[in-house]
């Protein structure tokens, strides 16, 4: 009976196992996005999730310049994920993009889509910088300022440093004609401690975390 017992425990500790990566949706900046890391396939995340949850397809990340991507649970907004390949063969990812208002994927410090700015700036302790609105890169944070959330980068003489994690954020749609958006629109750099910001109190819609490539 024991030995029974045994052989089924065995049997059955690689599907405990493929059950709990398949739900991990933690990220870690520089590192992974859940299962996603720098050994990563597009065909270990078919085997992962399911060929219908798997899905190829080419990403523009910006107009014009589509890169090889698989996209996790495209039929689900709050699941959904894609991840950029560095080469069409698909193996080694080079960053996940997540957008949209809600999703299960949080970084290890708590930060996902919808997060305030308000709470940005408690977590890092110190105010942050970011792009004002109204542009493809509209409300990009720049720079930690010396603060916990290292992986947002810093700026060092124009150019962008330690930036594992890029976030987005953007005001409630109905404070487009407010006097604070007004202020905040345009290709300049902002603080969180400035009127507008504080007023708009924007939320998190896009997260994209870089894969360690070692």
């Amino acid at each position: 009976m024991k030995r029974r017992t045994a052989t089924i425990a065995l049997l059955l500790c690689p599907v405990a196992a493929f059950t709990q990566s398949a739900t991990d949706w933690v990220i870690v900046p520089g590192k992974r996005a859940g299962p996603v890391d720098a050994g990563a396939s597009e065909a270990k995340l078919v085997e992962l999730f399911g060929a219908r949850n798997a899905a190829r397809e080419e990403f523009e990340v910006e107009p014009g310049v589509p890169v090889p991507a698989t996209i996790l649970f495209a039929d689900d907004p709050t699941r959904r994920a894609i991840v950029l390949w560095r080469d069409e063969k698909r193996i080694g990812p080079e960053s996940v993009l997540i957008r949209g208002e809600r999703s299960v994927w949080r970084t290890d410090k708590g930060i996902t889509l919808g997060t305030a700015l308000a709470t940005l700036r408690r977590i890092n302790g110190r105010p942050l910088t970011l792009i004002g609105f109204g542009s493809d890169v509209g409300g990009t944070v720049l720079d930690h300022n010396g603060g916990a959330l290292k992986e947002l980068g810093t700026a060092d003489q124009g150019e962008r440093t330690g930036r594992t994690l890029v976030l987005r954020v953007e005001p409630d749609p109905a404070q487009r004609d407010s006097p604070a958006y007004q202020q905040a629109i345009g290709d300049v750099e902002l603080s969180s401690e400035s009127d507008a910001m504080r007023v708009l109190n924007p939320r998190v819609f896009q997260l994209m975390v870089d894969i360690a490539t070692n």
